[in-house]
């Protein structure tokens, strides 16, 4: 089998998402409508979140419900040197932190500037809401946002050869992790994706 589709970037795939909902944990259902520009992140969309169990609607603000990371670069406090530092991605945030000064070794409390966090996180990219298409793959998540995005993964791990042409470093292909695209992972893979499949298929996505 031979995967020769054109080499989508993946919020390609993000009209339609299926997420949890963090009022209900109910499955939910992001709806976007796409700008011109989608890459590398979508221009002038407009995206509305709806839960299918509790009925809340959320449309798309400031309030971003995943992960932030917080940066610094600043003089150190103390003796001047240069400190650059980057927290781990995360849902909560301080407004400061202890950071040790790597020249002189002395610790002082700083300001952060948050940003949201979107990559290798299995949430919807335009709310920050847990995807309800995941699952659990030796030490890694699976995901996909809905039944086309399946579908795409699926044949592009289902193929024995698979063509570069055209590939582009936003194509969703180039990014994917490496046990994704190893050839031993590929039956174990298909399975967890049928599983995702049949899941699929309960949800209501009108």
């Amino acid at each position: 089998m031979r995967f020769t589709q054109p080499p989508y970037p993946t919020v390609f795939f993000s009209e339609k998402i299926v997420v949890k909902c963090n009022e209900c944990n109910g499955v939910g259902i992001v709806k976007t409508t796409l700008g011109k520009y989608i890459i590398p992140f979508p221009h002038d969309h407009k995206s509305t979140f709806t839960c299918t169990s509790c009925g809340v609607i959320k449309k798309y603000s400031k309030e971003w419900h995943g992960y932030y990371q917080g940066f610094l670069t600043i003089p150190c406090g103390f003796c001047g040197s240069s400190i650059v530092h980057a927290t781990k991605p995360e849902k909560k945030r301080t407004k400061t932190t202890q950071i040790k000064c790597e020249a002189c070794k002395k610790e002082k409390e700083y300001q952060l500037k948050w940003y949201r966090y979107r990559k290798d996180k299995s949430i919807d990219p335009y709310f920050g809401l847990d995807l309800w298409l995941q699952i659990n793959f030796k030490k890694h998540f699976l995901w996909v946002y809905n039944l086309e995005h399946l579908k795409y993964l699926k044949e592009y791990i289902a193929s024995k050869l698979r063509e570069d042409n055209d590939r582009h470093k936003y194509s969703m292909i180039t990014n994917l992790p490496q046990w994704i695209k190893s050839a031993k992972n590929r039956d174990a893979l298909l399975k967890k994706l049928n599983t995702l499949e049949k899941e699929i298929k309960k949800i209501n996505m009108a």
